[in-house]
């Protein structure tokens, strides 16, 4: 027997329009950036130049008339930086979040006691990350981070198909995304918009039910697209908790509505460049790079005319009517001229002066690759660089994409890391750690901090080596090495080196001095 009244299977109105009003404001956010992303896309990746609205289905092919990208330069800096971008905030078989006690938590605890949370912090982190690696979010960050991280805005989707198979992760492309902000500047309402073929809606949106004019649709336009649209906003009724409003619609019409609780609980992450609290979409290092992407691509369109005349000039030959060049030359071909200029036949290649376009090129090709954190340590004179100097100059790298990265961390990997414990967590697989009914703080190993330890390891290598040298038997008495050794391998972030409890240390250290007594060597000045 037919539902009597099939509309009370779906949400109210209201939440249809709020919906598509939600979607609405997230689109003329797009509007206000759309130019910027366009013309960025165009440089660094020109298919998706004409792939940014989310209005209709994806164009076929670009139009006749679009303009042709002279410089190539675009896609190598955005290749770098998608290389780098992983390298800083995805480093490979590096555990890139992690979970460690705050001090303040644990002033009443024991040593013992502390060193066992440490623990089971550790080992919750490696079921997390075993996660992670199992999935393929490793084999889909450089779709994601090339060029998307460019152009200042990354968005995956992250969710479980099933109990029973590994958690899928899926690049967003901008044309599927729509972002607002919130009051605060952070990222509010979000939307996954997706036109998909009518005979493919089941597969795309498996259980849900749909309405009778789509259905309708469906079976009667056969190249029909429909509108499937994921639809999250924040619910600020309780502030305390993090509650998100989940809606489906469904050619415009919500089909379906829950709500998700919980650090964690959304499966669209976006992540930012340098983002503005105005603006949704971020500003990335292409968007920037825009005013030298334009005179670069001018300067090297010209010179690559001015290339094809030089190495095939036009000629002039001896006629009774007078040259006009009022349209220009062409490459290769043959000018009539009037008798008398003292050549029967001679070249009218005028040349312009190249080694100014090649300067002026070289100099926007240094300040791209600048903005986009690609200036690699260079040898500019005859002399090579030490490999203190080198080392200073990738530190400075470090630091400077970590300027840019402290947001785009808080929303790239560190939502990352809680979006796949949010799913271990509802599938039974790790539970919470709490002190006095409080979750552990999770510390950042960003780029701008590891620039920072690594500042640390080089500041205390000098000391230690002036120590040793100036004072050794006084530094030999005042340093505690066995614990120096220990903080330098927490600074470099080193999970390979296992080092020796105190006691064991304490014991052949021992051995090791009395061997050196009884043979009358002094430790420390063997070599002197």
């Amino acid at each position: 027997m037919a539902d009597p009244n099939p509309q009370t299977r779906f949400p109210a109105k209201e939440v249809t329009e709020e919906a598509k009003r939600r979607l609405a404001d997230a689109r003329q956010q797009k509007n206000w950036s759309k130019l910027d992303l366009q013309e960025a896309y165009f440089f660094t990746r020109p298919q998706l130049s004409y792939l940014v609205e989310s209005l209709g289905k994806p164009m076929r092919k670009r139009d006749d008339d679009q303009d042709e990208l002279a410089t190539g330069i675009g896609p190598e800096v955005s290749e770098d930086l998608a290389t780098e971008g992983a390298a800083a905030f995805f480093p490979q078989g590096t555990n890139w979040v992690t979970s460690e006690i705050a001090k303040a938590d644990v002033v009443d605890l024991e040593a013992p006691a502390i060193a066992d949370l440490e623990k089971e912090a550790k080992a919750r982190d490696e079921i997390i990350f075993s996660a992670i690696r199992s999935s393929n979010f490793e084999a889909e960050l450089g779709t994601t981070l090339d060029p998307h991280l460019a152009v200042g805005t990354v968005a995956w989707w992250i969710e479980r198909p099933a109990n029973t198979r590994p958690i899928n992760v899926l690049t967003i492309p901008p044309r599927e995304l729509e972002i607002n902000v919130e009051a605060d500047g952070s990222i509010g309402d979000r939307f996954r918009v997706r036109h998909v073929r009518g005979p493919q809606v089941a597969s795309v949106i498996p259980g849900i039910e749909l309405p009778e004019k789509t259905k309708r649709k469906i079976a009667n336009e056969r190249n029909c697209y429909i509108e499937i649209v994921w639809c999250f906003w924040r619910d600020w009724s309780d502030p305390e908790k993090e509650v998100w409003t989940h809606v489906l619609l469904v050619d415009k019409t919500a089909v379906h509505q829950e709500a998700f609780e919980g650090e964690g609980c959304l499966p669209l992450i976006v992540a930012r460049m340098s983002p503005s609290p105005d603006f949704a979409w971020g500003f990335g290092p292409s968007i920037k790079s825009l005013p030298e992407y334009r005179v670069l691509d001018v300067i090297t369109a010209a010179t690559q005319d001015r290339v094809d005349i030089a190495i095939s000039p036009p000629i002039g030959y001896p006629d009774d009517g007078v040259t006009d060049f009022e349209g220009g030359l062409e490459a290769g071909k043959a000018y009539p001229m009037r008798p008398g200029s003292g050549r029967d036949v001679t070249s009218l290649y005028f040349g312009g002066d190249p080694d100014i376009g090649f300067y002026t090129a070289s100099d926007l090709e240094r300040r791209i690759k600048r903005k986009h954190f690609a200036d690699y340590p260079e040898q500019k004179g005859d002399t090579p660089p030490t490999a203190t100097q080198w080392a200073d100059e990738m530190v400075k790298a470090q630091r400077r994409i970590g300027t840019p990265g402290k947001k785009f961390w808080r929303e790239g990997p560190y939502a990352i890391y809680r979006r796949f414990e949010w799913l271990l967590q509802k599938d039974g697989q790790i539970d919470d750690i709490s002190i006095e009914g409080k979750k552990l703080t999770l510390i950042a190993n960003n780029p701008a901090t590891q620039a920072a330890d690594n500042q640390k390891v080089q500041v205390a290598g000098n000391l230690l080596t002036m120590s040793k040298t100036y004072f050794p038997d006084t530094s030999a008495a005042a340093i505690d090495e066995r614990a120096t050794i220990d903080n330098f391998k927490k600074l470099m972030k080193d999970e390979v080196v296992v080092l020796r409890d105190q006691a064991q240390t304490t014991e052949l250290l021992s051995t090791v001095l009395g061997a050196a007594q009884q043979a009358g060597v002094v430790p420390g000045q063997e070599g002197q």
